[in-house]
């Protein structure tokens, strides 16, 4: 799958993504790994949920996070990346 990172809540560590499909999916940095608003992000398994190695096509990197939710409503968000 891939995506766009169109969000991040740098406290919390967050990361928003819409996906190639117009979905959204929600991740957690595991450590320090520098992304931004607007890199584009692959992983291999469409849906899962748990520890995954997400590549960064951005800038070549590789790391591991921590996904929370696929197919998140777009209205509820900065809900799931706790913003509010």
């Amino acid at each position: 799958m891939k995506g766009t990172i169109i969000a991040i809540n740098e406290r919390r560590g967050m990361v928003g993504v819409q996906t190639e499909n117009d979905d959204f999916s929600v991740f957690e940095l595991l450590g320090g790994d520098s992304i931004e608003v607007g890199d584009e992000v692959s992983w291999k398994d469409d849906t899962s949920l748990g520890s995954t190695t997400l590549t960064n096509i951005t800038d070549g990197s590789c790391f591991e996070v921590f996904f929370q939710n696929h197919w998140v409503p777009k209205n509820q968000l900065r809900q799931q990346l706790m913003m509010e």
